[in-house]
């Protein structure tokens, strides 16, 4: 792996931080092998609690390396400018979606990149995916489109895809793939599947039909409560 740097950014990780590594590498592992995204596209982050910092995945694909071998040594430290604090890697280069989000949503701690087929391709027929099947409950009324299928490499074009999520929680980006993001990084790995389950379910139910989505009260039933708790991890 492409070594940059000098030791002391390797020395400056915490042992919190090494706690969140651990977790963050299995989440890309997971998502591997549950073919949410390509063996190389994808990334997820997670903010160090009480800090402006980030954990990001560092661009391992560079090296020939794919998302199911990923390791806590692959995993960065980053601060909100996307400066790099501490890390082997270099970070990916979308870690602009990362910075943006978690900056201007507090309430969010964990941000998923994935190119997932089923959710993408709604996305380039502008199709929202909707609230279809209990899966579908935290992406009411509709998971919004950004009309941009670039990457997210700077600031600015981070603060479209903040503007595009609002108060939700997931955006599908046209001709591009999905953003996620919850309190935790299970959470928001849990989310990544349901958009694309959502996706599906949605895609084959209107070759026979129109889908509707649920109603704001029937999501709001399945995301409250003891239904929350099972529908979510709290790691």
């Amino acid at each position: 792996i492409g070594i940059i740097g000098n030791r002391q950014k390797e020395t400056s990780m915490t042992r919190e931080d090494d706690d969140l590594r651990i977790r963050l590498a299995r989440v890309h592992r997971i998502l591997a092998a549950g073919e949410i995204w390509p063996l190389t596209k994808g990334h997820a982050s997670v903010r160090i609690p009480g800090t402006e910092d980030i954990l990001v995945l560092g661009h391992i694909h560079a090296y020939d390396r794919t998302l199911d071998t990923t390791t806590a040594e692959d995993i960065v430290k980053i601060d909100y400018t996307g400066k790099q604090l501490a890390g082997r890697v270099e970070p990916v280069g979308e870690l602009y979606m990362h910075t943006a989000v978690l900056s201007h949503r507090p309430d969010l701690n964990s941000v998923i990149h994935c190119h997932s087929t089923y959710a993408t391709a709604l996305g380039v027929a502008n199709v929202n995916v909707l609230p279809i099947g209990r899966e579908g409950a935290p992406f009411y009324p509709k998971v919004p489109i950004l009309d941009f299928d670039g990457q997210i490499d700077t600031t600015e074009k981070g603060n479209l895809l903040v503007k595009a999520m609002g108060g939700g929680c997931a955006v599908v980006l046209k001709n591009h793939g999905t953003v996620v993001a919850a309190d935790t990084p299970e959470n928001a790995a849990i989310l990544a599947f349901a958009l694309e389950d959502t996706a599906r379910m949605q895609f084959i139910a209107a070759s026979v039909g129109t889908p509707e989505g649920m109603s704001e009260a029937e999501a709001r039933d399945t995301m409250t409560g003891h239904r929350r708790e099972e529908y979510f991890l709290h790691v």
